[in-house]
């Protein structure tokens, strides 16, 4: 393959330990990756394949530690399911300053311990942006009012609830 650089000579592909700052955590080490090198010009570029499941395995490591998660793996957990800031504020119910401070590392204010498992199950869940109901979080009132329902099955096969005012 020609340097995509200066596109005057072939690359040299080498395996070695890759450290993966594009994907905005410090510290994440690729091993035995290849590294393609321009002799020419000294570009370098690593070659990652299927990097959509390297970062799902980044998201699950970053939900399974025990630790409040930390601005950078905030970013990269929204980032991850899709969302914009405002997005990702509209689906955790708080306001875009909110997020831009939890992502913040001089900010001071971490996410918050409930914010913080809802992000982990969102993403636990399995799947990027599409499929999320979350927007029906934002129909939550803020006081809450009794209600009552029905529950009737359904020509015998599935549950259906009715709501009744109380």
């Amino acid at each position: 393959m020609k340097c995509t650089e200066c596109r005057q000579s072939e690359m040299v592909s080498t395996r070695e330990a890759y450290r993966f700052v594009e994907s905005g955590l410090p510290n994440v080490v690729l091993l035995d990756t290849e590294i393609r090198t321009c002799p020419k010009c000294g570009a370098r570029g690593a070659v990652i394949p299927d990097v959509e499941g390297l970062h799902r395995t980044l998201a699950l490591a970053i939900i399974s530690q025990p630790n409040p998660l930390v601005p950078h793996e905030v970013r990269f957990l929204r980032k991850w399911l899709g969302w914009s800031g405002v997005d990702f504020a509209r689906h955790m119910g708080v306001t875009a300053e909110t997020v831009s401070r939890w992502e913040s590392a001089d900010s001071g204010k971490p996410i918050s311990a409930t914010a913080d498992r809802l992000l982990r199950v969102l993403v636990a869940r399995g799947e990027p942006v599409a499929s999320y109901p979350t927007e029906k979080l934002a129909e939550i009132e803020e006081t809450p009012k009794s209600k009552r329902a029905r529950y009737e099955l359904h020509r015998g096969k599935r549950w259906e609830a009715e709501s009744v005012a109380a």
